[in-house]
């Protein structure tokens, strides 16, 4: 009784929003810092994971190897990221840039990479047959086939950048998450709330563009300039490559002593607990909250209301939603659970809504034509017809929660994360290093069971 009036409280201590002029002065240019960085970091990301991922769904010589490289550097924890970025440009956005830069060229690499192998074959069969070389096959024939589901994954990673400044803003990188965390740290609730309200509302923003861009495509052009600029506009204030140097080689080889190695089967069952346990609650959430936002199923009113909730519960970085929890249910992987579950359910949402939106049209008239009942044409028509992207997304997601996970244990969620945070504040580099091993692990065995979900629906065909 006494935790539940102390979180009611705590919640009651968010309210109201701090809305005062002189801060939504103040506010304007962290938020533009955001937007910049995001934008940066995702052309940077664009540019070079597009064609590693053509490479990949092309089954080009070595084409698992490039898969491993992506894999293992999205099992690198954002935070750790930021760090190493800091130490080689220094504060500011163009550490934040570099961290984004590196982590989503990674994730849009091995996810359109993934969504390239799911493709239908046939097409690509025919093109092959006529002697097309790989890069036409690619271009003509993977990027059509996919598009939809490209750019429905691509304005969700935007998001995800505006997200992650929060955990780069972390040490140093500037932009919203700088205040946020500040804003936290200092018990400053209103002015979090404030920052809250205008990253759900970035995110809407967001939400929006991606649609007319699955429209149009060209409107993905918008990020050349915001990140061009931002990119010159904040050049790296510091490049000390010698101290890099000398830091990376503090990092190897990865080294325990004997009584973190005995505690390390804990750490990781808690962060596969927190992960999993966060993906099933998302999945429950996420599958009736889709059907009530994909345009194609229910009236436009009530999809209208559904993607508002569902802007407001992944605007909430996982980090935020892991200091509410803490409070409410305690220190402990519940509390890590609650928050990749919410945060997940927001995500998941709007994906799946999107790849039930994607569907064919054609077999889904076809059903309607019988004189179907709507709950069966979505049971026996969209459903199925989105099986692919679903389970693309799922996957994936699962894997993001393994190094969320990391990042929630830092405030009390428990798992890898916290032991990962203590030394890095430390400055014990081989053991942070062992610790970043671990996480690969956890993230490749996420990754093998994608994979065999794929072989046994028959979507990974070997042939090249």
């Amino acid at each position: 009784m006494h935790a539940l009036t102390l979180a009611w409280h705590t919640f009651l201590a968010f309210f109201p929003p701090d809305l005062s002029p002189s801060y939504l002065r103040y506010v304007w240019l962290p938020v533009l810092q955001t937007i910049g960085m995001a934008s940066a970091g995702m052309l940077v990301a664009l540019c070079l994971g597009i064609p590693l991922a053509a490479y990949v769904g092309t089954r080009a010589p070595g084409w698992q190897s490039v898969v491993g490289v992506l894999s293992a550097l999205r099992a690198i924890p954002d935070l750790t990221l930021a760090i190493l970025a800091v130490v080689i440009v220094g504060l500011g956005p163009a550490a934040g840039i570099t961290a984004l830069a590196v982590f989503y060229t990674a994730m849009v690499g091995k996810v359109f990479a993934e969504l390239f192998l799911a493709a239908p074959q046939a097409p690509l069969e025919s093109l092959r047959s006529t002697g097309a070389p790989r890069l036409a096959v690619a271009i003509f024939g993977l990027i059509p086939l996919t598009l939809a589901d490209l750019l429905t994954f691509g304005s969700y990673a935007f998001e995800c950048a505006m997200r992650a400044s929060v955990i780069v803003g972390a040490v140093g990188a500037g932009g919203i998450g700088t205040e946020l965390v500040g804003a936290v740290s200092g018990l400053d609730y209103p002015r979090a709330t404030t920052l809250i309200v205008i990253l759900a509302l970035l995110v809407t923003f967001v939400d929006t563009l991606g649609w007319f861009m699955r429209k149009n495509p060209r409107l993905a052009l918008v990020l050349f300039p915001a990140g061009l600029a931002t990119m010159l506009l904040n050049p790296p204030q510091v490049f000390v490559l010698r101290h890099a140097l000398v830091t990376f080689a503090a990092m190897f080889p990865p080294l325990l002593d004997a009584r973190a190695l005995a505690a390390l089967p804990v750490l990781l069952w808690q962060t596969l607990e927190i992960a999993v346990g966060g993906t099933i609650l998302a999945l429950l959430l996420a599958i009736p909250l889709a059907l009530c936002a994909a345009r194609n199923v229910v009236h436009a009113v009530v999809v209208a209301a559904v993607r508002r909730v569902l802007d407001i519960s992944r605007a909430v970085p996982e980090i935020v939603w892991g200091l509410i929890f803490v409070v409410t249910a305690g220190i402990g992987p519940l509390a890590g659970a609650l928050a990749l579950g919410i945060h997940s359910a927001g995500v998941l949402g709007k994906l799946f809504a999107e790849a039930f939106e994607n569907v064919a049209a054609a077999p889904v008239r076809a059903l309607e034509a019988t004189g179907a009942k709507r709950l069966a044409i979505v049971a026996f028509g969209i459903v199925p017809l989105a099986i692919g992207p679903l389970a693309v997304h799922t996957m994936f997601r699962l894997e993001w929660n393994v190094r969320a996970a990391t990042v929630v244990g830092m405030i009390g969620a428990g798992g890898i994360g916290e032991a990962l945070y203590n030394a890095q504040q430390h400055m014990h580099y081989q053991s942070m290093t062992a610790y970043v091993v671990a996480t690969w692990l956890l993230v490749v065995l996420a990754d093998v069971a994608g994979e065999r979900v794929r072989r046994r629906l028959g979507w990974n065909n070997e042939t090249t």
